[in-house]
């Protein structure tokens, strides 16, 4: 049960208006911070993102959030990516040579392809890669996207999608989950997921 608010990591990056709409509809709380000191003390740390790696990047780091999140997921608290907040949990990106991600998942974010439109903006279907008490057994089904970059097939891999390769549709390790879709936007499917991954990463908190 969640009973401490969401924070939803707000670094001037991100659709945060869909992703408020789907905790109201769960009935969650949640807050806005902008930086680390504007956080409650406990609960989910939610990290959305769109646009370019770069960009985000940097708004975090403007913002203390880059320093901010390795500790507080080493301290115990859960922490969840979604789009380029997966991405940035990251080892690294093609999309941004030379600058590192948080390294809070293995692997690297590559561009999609060969062969298809890019970026990829639409439905695909998701299929399970591994079990994953946060998730519905193996279930499939639809998600939408939007993206350019995607993380690859790894041994963090929950959830894979084809996109002219196979991508790491949702990827998790530790206390630490992301989904490359965007859940709250995919129907009762996608929302089922979400609010699955918050109360499973909520259970994870340490004291």
């Amino acid at each position: 049960m969640i009973t401490a608010p969401c924070t939803i990591i707000d670094y001037g990056g991100g659709n945060l208006a869909s992703l408020e709409g789907a905790l109201d509809a769960f009935g969650l709380p949640f807050v806005r911070a902008a930086s680390p000191a504007a956080a409650p003390a406990r609960g989910v740390l939610v990290l959305p993102g769109d646009g370019h790696f770069t960009t985000a990047r940097k708004g975090l780091m403007d913002s203390g959030w880059w320093a901010a999140l390795p500790a507080l997921v080493a301290a115990g608290r859960p922490l969840l990516g979604i789009c380029v907040g997966l991405q940035l949990l990251a080892q690294d990106s093609e999309e941004a040579p030379g600058e590192p991600g948080l390294g809070l998942l293995p692997g690297s974010v590559r561009r999609l392809g060969p062969g298809v439109k890019v970026p990829h903006m639409g439905w695909s279907r998701v299929r399970g890669a591994r079990p994953h008490p946060a998730f519905d057994g193996g279930a499939e089904g639809w998600l939408y996207f939007v993206h350019g970059y995607a993380l690859d097939v790894n041994e963090a891999t929950l959830m894979i999608a084809v996109h002219g390769r196979p991508f790491a549709a949702a990827a998790g390790a530790g206390r630490v989950l992301g989904f490359q879709p965007h859940p709250e936007k995919s129907g009762p499917f996608g929302r089922a997921m979400l609010r699955r991954a918050l109360d499973w990463l909520a259970a994870q908190e340490q004291p």
